[in-house]
């Protein structure tokens, strides 16, 4: 396995230096393999092997490439939660890492489904006040697997300053929420209350797919709401619970509690099976020239819909998002996350198929191009 760098990490260049070096361990991306490893530049050429590789002037791995695209600069002070975001091409697995090591990880980046876009919203109210030393590393394969690496940010020492040290107390409980046994039609309120938290999911009674909602978190952590649409689940009995976690989605050392436990609601919005005719259309989105920030619902009725997807104004990629489908294919939902993509102007449409991606399907229009201006 090679692994790509910039010239920032030292350790890893004393490593490759001579031919002579020591193994290297490497537990990001590599899941733990043994190697000496070929170090290369963002452009491909080789830093110990120059004169030897004949692909000194390309980069061996292309089309694997990733750059930080926002980042504080070294030295900067950070404190209360910051965006981070690399982009570049091949992008499976990108990590907030120690300078020169791979563990502990700082956090999990967040990866767009043409994998060119990465980003984590770091809680610097999880570290310790004082100086820090990170880098950010990319692989071109999921965590756990042999993969090549690129250092999209070589190591930044920042300054973590809080006004208040971590807490380390989390607690959530339920305090608005339908009964056990209750009725429950259209868009219903929960709320769950406690400290430390920083997600909470509406999930199944066991299990955790399918996620029926995601809760807004406030700043201070002490609440989270969701206005759960019914219209998303089929009529009938349905168990559910809701989870606290005290740590973002796909980040490590997650703790769970039970916000609260498992309850049968019976959900009646007089929805009827689905015919196998195929029809769609948006029934929310923004309208045509608004401005979009933040994280937005879109929404589709119809019958027999198989799939869903946001999609450039002409085109079928990159996809922009795809929608959850309720069981009866009358009704798809996205909560669609603009900072995931740059600011400025976004010509998007809605797309609706009668089965499932990558197979032959009828496609409708259901929001015909539209121009949005993304802020963030």
């Amino acid at each position: 396995m090679q692994v790509l760098t910039t010239i920032g990490l030292a350790t890893l260049l004393a490593a490759c230096g001579g031919g002579g070096g020591p193994d290297l361990d490497v537990g990001g991306g590599g899941g733990g393999s043994t190697f000496k490893p070929t170090v290369y530049t963002s452009e491909g050429r080789a830093l110990n092997s120059c004169s030897l590789d004949p692909v000194c002037s390309n980069n061996p791995l292309a089309p694997f490439f990733a750059g930080v695209s926002q980042a504080p600069a070294a030295g900067a002070t950070l404190s209360g939660v910051v965006r981070l975001e690399v982009r570049g091409n091949d992008l499976y697995n990108v990590e907030l890492l120690p300078a020169d090591s791979y563990l502990p990880r700082y956090g999990i980046f967040n990866i767009s489904g043409d994998r060119t876009l990465a980003w984590l919203d770091l809680d610097t109210t999880r570290l310790p006040n004082g100086a820090v030393n990170m880098r950010i590393s990319a692989f071109n394969a999921p965590a756990g697997q042999p993969a090549a690496e690129i250092v999209a940010m070589p190591a930044r020492s920042w300054n973590i300053s809080n006004s208040g040290a971590p807490s380390s107390s989390f607690a959530a409980s339920v305090t608005a929420a339908p009964a056990d046994g209750a009725s429950v039609s259209g868009t219903t309120r929960l709320e769950i209350r406690g400290s430390g938290i920083a997600n909470a999911e509406l999930l199944p009674a066991s299990g955790y797919s399918p996620r029926l909602g995601v809760f807004n978190v406030s700043a201070d952590r002490t609440m989270a709401w969701l206005d759960f649409d019914s219209r998303s689940v089929p009529d009938g009995a349905t168990g559910v619970r809701i989870a606290a976690y005290n740590v973002q989605a796909g980040q490590p050392g997650a703790t769970e509690i039970i916000a609260m436990p498992a309850r049968t609601w019976n959900i009646g919005n007089g929805s009827a099976p689905a015919p196998s005719t195929f029809t769609a259309t948006a029934t929310m989105a923004p309208a045509h020239g608004a401005v979009v920030s933040g994280t937005t619902r879109l929404e589709v009725r119809g019958t027999n819909l198989r799939n869903v997807e946001l999609l450039p104004a002409s085109g079928y990629l990159p996809r922009y998002g795809v929608f959850s489908i309720s069981a009866d294919r009358t009704f798809a939902w996205l909560d669609f996350d603009s900072s995931a993509l740059p600011n400025g102007t976004l010509n998007a449409r809605i797309s609706a198929f009668n089965a499932p991606a990558g197979e032959p399907a009828s496609e409708i229009v259901a929001m015909p191009a539209r121009q949005w201006e993304l802020r963030h």
